[in-house]
């Protein structure tokens, strides 16, 4: 993207727990960022340790806020998902270890 006077850029970092879900993240993302809708704006991803990092660049504040905040929802739902099956994770393993104990 060329930029102009007009141009505006955005960087964001998000620190995750594991990198394994960083990772996860990142994968759910990338098709966005592969198949781009439009030439007025245009994200990056890239990975640092636990940190997942968006930087944004667009032809104007408008088209910036309105690609950071699709990207934004994106993450959010992501992480939601990642959140609610590692909470299906335990509670499953819990289930598990007192199905376990009432067998002994």
């Amino acid at each position: 993207m060329r930029r102009t006077k007009d141009s505006a850029r955005a960087r964001i970092s998000v620190l995750f727990r594991s990198r394994q879900q960083m990772n996860a993240i990142a994968e759910a993302l990338s098709p966005e960022i592969l198949h781009r809708a439009g030439e007025k704006a245009q994200a990056r991803i890239t990975k640092d340790g636990k940190t997942l990092k968006l930087q944004f660049e667009a032809r104007d504040s408008s088209a910036l806020r309105a690609i950071m905040t699709s990207y934004l929802r994106l993450l959010a739902a992501a992480v939601n998902v990642s959140r609610s099956l590692r909470q299906l994770e335990i509670n499953d393993n819990t289930t598990r270890t007192r199905t376990a104990r009432s067998e002994n």
